[in-house]
């Protein structure tokens, strides 16, 4: 190891009041989301383009720690460039996952974590109970445009959101 090797951490996390988010270089599609220690809920990401599911375990991930904020990208390659960026935050009492992807051709792309509640002993699940997670794409560039030859210098932008609405246990 030299002056200018970085060492990058195995895991990345942020935090607010009990809960602790977890991203793992090891496992760049996940994150896992504990409550004082505990795994509360795990994410695993999809990509999904014109219908087939995009495999990113190839993808060579960055990562970038910010004060409150965790961001991470990549580009991964199928018939095309796929740029895609998540930025992971804490905003009032919720964990926020904002996506963004840039593709050459136009897609119908969507980006998001499926994710898996785990129930702790001390939590009482009603069957009605409406999931604590949502997801909102936002619309996509290439829904406005007419129908055009001149699509050369085209790139579509994919945006969501994605979040977890947290509780005190």
């Amino acid at each position: 190891m030299n002056d200018t090797d970085v060492v990058i951490p195995p895991t990345f996390e942020i935090n607010q009041s009990r809960w602790v988010l977890k991203l793992s270089t090891a496992q760049p599609a996940n994150f896992e989301l504990q409550y004082d220690g505990e795994t509360h809920y795990v994410g695993t990401m999809e990509v999904v383009n014109n219908g087939e599911h995009i495999s990113v375990s190839e993808a060579n991930w960055q990562f970038r720690h910010k004060p409150d904020k965790l961001e991470q990208w990549c580009q991964v390659h199928h018939t095309d460039t796929l740029s895609i960026n998540m930025n992971y935050y804490f905003a009032d009492d919720a964990l926020v996952i904002e996506y963004l992807a840039r593709n050459t051709v136009p897609t119908r792309l969507d980006i998001r974590h499926a994710i898996q509640h785990l129930p702790q002993q001390n939590e009482i699940e009603s069957r009605n109970s409406t999931p604590n997670w949502q997801h909102k794409r936002d619309g996509l560039p290439s829904d406005f445009f007419p129908q055009t030859e001149k699509t050369d210098f085209f790139r579509e932008a994919f945006s969501a959101k994605q979040w977890i609405v947290l509780k005190e246990l």
